[in-house]
C-alpha cells in the first residue's frame, strides 16, 4: 500500500514535470508567434505610413505646381497690360520726339 502510494506520488510527480516542459514549449512558441505576428504588423504599419507620406507629398506637389503655374499667368498677364500701355504711350512718346526734333530743327 505505501509503495502503491508512493508510485502515484512519483507518477504525479512525472506528470507535473512533463505538464511544465509542455507549458515552457507552449509558452516559446506563443512568443515567437507574437514576435512574427509583431513584426508583420510594424512592416504593415511602415508600408501604410509611407503611403500616406507619398499621397500627402503629391498632393503638395500638385498644389505647389498649381500655385506656380497661377503665379506665372498672373505675372504675363500683368506684363501683357504693361506693354498695352506702354504701347499706348509709344506713339505719343514718338510724336512729341518728332515735335521737339522738327521745332528744334526747322527754324
Amino acid at each position: 500500500m505505501v509503495e502503491e502510494v508512493i508510485n502515484n506520488i512519483i507518477e504525479a510527480e512525472e506528470k507535473a514535470d512533463s505538464i511544465i516542459k509542455e507549458s515552457q514549449v507552449r509558452a516559446k512558441e506563443i512568443i515567437a508567434k507574437a514576435k512574427e505576428d509583431a513584426a508583420i504588423l510594424i512592416e504593415s504599419e511602415k508600408k501604410k505610413v509611407q503611403l500616406e507620406i507619398a499621397q500627402e507629398q503629391n498632393a503638395a506637389f500638385f498644389e505647389a505646381s498649381t500655385n506656380a503655374e497661377k503665379a506665372t499667368q498672373d505675372c504675363e498677364k500683368e506684363a501683357e497690360e504693361m506693354a498695352k500701355k506702354a504701347e499706348k504711350n509709344l506713339d505719343k512718346a514718338v510724336d512729341y520726339i518728332i515735335g521737339s526734333m522738327t521745332a528744334k530743327y526747322d527754324k
